[in-house]
């Protein structure tokens, strides 16, 4: 028996899941293992998340919060 190691984007285990099954090799004995997010990857999911707020004040599910609000808290 021969290991193959292969990174694929995590939104992508799925289709490889259902691919391997659809060719009849078996996923028995396998280790699916995340690696760490690297800086950029990171940063581009804080990117997201930001975006993502952003859409829900203009839609008016999430009420945004006044710089001077922050500073009269501290």
């Amino acid at each position: 028996m021969t290991a193959i190691t292969i990174d694929i984007p995590n939104a992508d285990v799925g289709f490889f899941t259902k691919m391997i099954s659809k060719m009849g090799w078996s996923l028995s004995g396998a280790t699916i293992t995340k690696r760490p997010a690297t800086g950029k990857e990171k940063t581009l999911k804080k990117i997201d998340h930001a975006f993502g707020q952003l859409r829900q004040m203009q839609v008016g599910s999430l009420k945004g919060v006044t710089a001077e609000s922050i500073i009269d808290e501290l």
